[in-house]
């Protein structure tokens, strides 16, 4: 009859499947593995389904939108051009399924790193914040074991995602051998953008500056791709940049070893260094010592003060970030009008994906802001819904309740605050675009710009967003 020992019970299981023969120290690993995997897999999952998904579907509907041999012809026609790769990345054979599907990656590969600098940001800067890694710090794991735990949990999720990828192109119709290309790039890029977020993380004090600082990487990656598209930029700039290597992925090119050793160099260099750092003090980093600034420490006026300094600081660096894109695409909008006016067979292949009104400037506008802002306006309310719900989850709401105010107000002071930061975005943005276009020597005026992005924010989609500009 076995025996239970003293600190557990007969019936409690066992740590998982690595208990039998592993030490104190592979059993602690394989715990905060799990518990890691365990925070991951909800956005995780949403991630892969999402983008899988809307993957699969532009194989699926292919013929639907380029249905005549002349389409495709127009499609092709826009290989080269810099004003369109400068939008969504190298073109190659457009007209041709796999390359109409690789050129649709370009534009969602931004939307694989973000995924993969958040989710390190999260789980390695944010975990520290929340008082998470204390109590898994105490025990037999190193520092650098922990983030091994944290690196692994990610790496298994990019994984999956790889392979829902690539099974759900090839099912589709792609060719097998391009799809599953596909997916092993998208998996590497998600893992190379989370390594960099994991870098910041190391560097940084909290998570807000992690994110700051791993988002200006990534914009930097995108500024690069937009020089690499100019006409006068030699070939090899697109290689300067992690997305200008997922644009060799067509068998034309003959560049996929390349591609992937270009990808897993960039993982495991990133990685490295973030190791290196990573045995640091809590809650203290590479840049500004402890996470406790100058700001932090001043006190503030009841919950609203609060709630400003929590959403007015993550709205100011939105609003930069957003407005410097904004910028630069309006600046490239006269070139993209004169480019297809003479292109008038493509732009009837494009009017038929939904990209109406491409040769005038407002067209190019909202096409850029149907693509860039939308999404930037999603990842800050999502990330202010985020900070809402872990503001509770940290306690922090039960200093805020003792006080004389229910949780409705604080919600709605939040939410009133949520929707200003929402407000400064679409200001900041319609600014950058009037400046641009100016710059740019088209007619834009400020009249026609200011207005555009409120009623872009509340279109539902891509599509519905630039009706609403072209409308305008």
């Amino acid at each position: 009859m076995a025996v239970a020992s003293p600190g557990r019970s007969a019936a409690t299981p066992g740590p998982g499947p690595v208990s039998a023969a592993a030490g104190p120290g592979l059993r602690a690993w394989w715990r905060a593995y799990r518990h890691h995997l365990r925070l991951l897999r909800a956005t995780a999952a949403a991630w892969t389904v999402v983008l899988a998904g809307v993957g699969a579907g532009v194989v699926a509907t292919f013929e639907d939108r380029l249905p005549t041999a002349a389409a495709r012809e127009a499609a092709d026609a826009l290989e080269g051009v810099p004003a369109f790769e400068a939008l969504f990345g190298r073109y190659v054979q457009p007209g041709g399924l796999e390359g109409f599907v690789l050129s649709r990656w370009g534009m969602f590969a931004i939307f694989v790193a973000v995924w993969g600098l958040l989710a390190a940001t999260r789980l390695v800067r944010g975990a520290e914040e929340a008082g998470q890694v204390e109590p898994l710090r105490a025990g037999v794991l190193t520092p650098r074991g922990l983030l091994a735990s944290a690196v692994a949990a990610m790496l298994t999720c990019f994984a999956v995602f790889a392979v829902a990828v690539g099974a759900g192109h090839s099912a589709a119709g792609m060719d097998a051998a391009t799809s599953w290309a596909l997916g092993a790039a998208m998996g590497l890029l998600a893992a190379g953008f989370a390594a960099v977020g994991t870098l910041s993380s190391e560097v940084a004090t909290t998570r807000r500056r992690a994110s700051i600082l791993a988002g200006a990487v990534l914009a930097a990656a995108l500024v690069v791709r937009v020089l690499a598209a100019a006409t006068a930029t030699p070939d090899w700039v697109w290689w300067a940049t992690p997305f200008g290597w997922v644009g060799f992925l067509h068998e034309v090119d003959a560049a996929r070893p390349a591609v992937f050793a270009a990808l897993t160099a960039f993982v495991v260099a990133v990685l490295a260094a973030g190791f290196a750092l990573a045995r640091r003090d809590l809650h203290h980093g590479l840049v500004g010592g402890a996470g406790t600034t100058a700001a932090q420490g001043r006190p503030v006026g009841g919950q609203l003060g609060l709630t400003v300094r929590l959403t007015g600081a993550a709205a100011a660096a939105w609003a930069g970030v957003l407005a410097a894109a904004a910028l630069v695409f309006a600046f490239l909008a006269d070139d993209f009008v004169a480019v297809v006016a003479d292109m008038p067979d493509s732009v009837a292949a494009l009017e038929q994906l939904g990209y109406t009104a491409l040769g005038t400037i407002e067209g190019f506008v909202a096409l850029v802001l149907g693509w860039f802002f939308l999404l930037g306006v999603a990842l800050f309310a999502a990330a202010q819904a985020a900070a809402i719900r872990q503001e509770e989850a940290s306690w922090r709401i039960e200093h805020l309740l003792a006080r004389p105010q229910g949780r409705a107000r604080w919600l709605a002071t939040r939410t009133v605050a949520t929707a200003a930061g929402l407000v400064v975005l679409a200001l900041a943005v319609g600014l950058a675009v009037w400046a641009g276009t100016a710059l740019g020597g088209s007619a834009l005026a400020a009249g026609d710009a200011l207005p555009g992005v409120p009623r872009l924010m509340a279109g539902s989609g891509g599509t519905a967003g630039r009706r609403c500009w072209s409308a305008g």
